[in-house]
């Protein structure tokens, strides 16, 4: 779970106050960090983040059960723990990349203008062709391509780190916190009482 949340307040300029000392100091007020989680984190160098701290607690600790004896001690599983752990890193990197080789900014107000331009001229010259009948056709029209811009604008800025367009609704960040949270706890007590 603190994977999940710092590697989202990493990438989202809503949730980076979780990543100070004030927001981890509310998360364990909050119990979602424990004492020695926190003065751990808190001590950290600030170049590798805490949710490389958290991933690679995830790793040791697959890695101490199976000296433990509570997971298989074998090649074929450390390798498959290996693998999937440098394949969360890999993904959760992605997220980054994607966000910073976004469209420059100019290409943006590039389209726009093309967009406008051509909504504006579209009555005229449909007019010709369609007569009244070009008053819905450039409403659909309007509709479609200002649409089509908006969610491009949208897919521009899906966190809203740069609060480039206000009147849209972007990704929700809280929403996959919380449901990420509401996963990861759902199973937990599966195992307290067994039938056997």
């Amino acid at each position: 779970r603190l994977f999940h949340v710092f590697m989202w307040a990493k990438f989202s300029q809503i949730y980076s106050v979780l990543l100070t000392d004030r927001g981890m100091s509310r998360m364990l007020s909050r119990g979602t960090l424990n004492r020695k989680q926190y003065d751990t984190l808190c001590s950290l160098n600030a170049n590798g983040g805490p949710h490389n701290a958290c991933l690679m607690w995830i790793l040791i600790r697959s890695l101490n059960g199976m000296k433990q004896k509570v997971l298989f001690d074998d090649y074929a599983t450390r390798h498959l723990i290996m693998d999937k752990i440098l394949e969360l890193r890999s993904l959760t990197a992605s997220i980054g990349d994607k966000l910073d080789g976004r469209i420059p900014l100019a290409y943006a107000h590039f389209v726009q203008v093309l967009v406008d331009t051509f909504l504006f001229l579209s009555p005229f010259a449909l007019y010709s062709e369609l007569g009244i009948w070009s008053t819905p056709a450039v409403g659909i029209l309007t509709l479609f391509y200002s649409g089509l811009l908006d969610l491009s604008k949208i897919l521009l800025d899906p966190l809203d780190n740069d609060e480039f367009y206000n009147d849209s609704v972007n990704m929700d960040v809280g929403v996959l916190i919380r449901e990420s949270n509401a996963g990861s706890t759902r199973w937990k007590f599966g195992a307290e009482t067994l039938p056997f």
